[in-house]
């Protein structure tokens, strides 16, 4: 009978080359990554003043919006 070997036999593939990143390219998802941000915050701004602009309506009612305005 054929006794099989005790230790297992171990195949190495070798990886791909991967491509160089250079300053260019940092520079460019950092500047992508912080654009991202922005937008967010001005999305995230923009809703939060048109919540509070309608809450600010709701809230004073439709006699008090007739009042003057001092002009300060």
């Amino acid at each position: 009978m054929w006794i099989q070997p005790t230790t297992p036999i171990i195949i190495r593939v070798p990886e791909a080359p991967s491509p160089e990143t250079s300053v260019p390219d940092v520079l460019f998802q950092a500047i992508g990554v912080t654009g991202a941000f922005v937008v967010a915050a001005l999305l995230t701004g923009i809703v939060i003043g048109c919540v509070l602009f309608r809450f600010r309506k709701k809230r004073l009612g439709p006699s008090r919006l007739n009042m003057k305005s001092l002009g300060l």
